[in-house]
């Protein structure tokens, strides 16, 4: 009768125990991801004499926005005849939904190499959108021939 009474209070006290510990309550695994501003970005060209053009046709048959902490780069423009020459290209270069950073922006050489061009590096924040909803950025002009 000892035994039966010990192993009754044996087993009362594992259940006891084993109730009043928790087992971890899982929680769902959020995947969160960071929200990438994106902006419109507008290029046209910083003349000579300092003026600045968004309507032009030019020997440039786009230009170039490298993000300078990654490197990656997108390109406007650089429309190739059915010949295989760049053709001129029409301002403004549009890049949509290009990812907030920081872009060194360049034109690209035309066949001719009439014009040389500089770059310009800026950082794309929401107080540079204009209330046409863009960025406008322009590259200067280097030289023309």
């Amino acid at each position: 009768m000892k035994k039966i009474v010990s192993i009754c209070l044996l087993a009362l006290a594992v259940t006891a125990v084993g109730a009043s510990v928790k087992e971890p309550v899982s929680k769902p695994i959020v995947h969160m991801k960071k929200k990438v501003n994106t902006y419109n970005v507008r290029v046209g060209y910083e003349n000579l004499d300092g003026s600045t053009s968004l309507t032009a046709t030019t020997d440039s048959p786009g230009f170039t926005a490298t993000n300078v902490e990654t490197g990656e780069e997108f390109f406007i423009g650089l429309y190739r005849s059915p010949s295989g020459f760049f053709l001129p290209y029409q301002l403004p270069g549009v890049i949509s939904a290009l990812p907030a950073g920081t872009y060194e922006f360049t034109a690209e050489r035309g066949q001719g190499n009439w014009t040389g061009y500089s770059s310009v590096t800026v950082t794309l924040s929401a107080d540079q959108v204009d209330s046409e909803g863009y960025i406008t950025v322009y590259v200067p002009i280097a030289w023309v021939e």
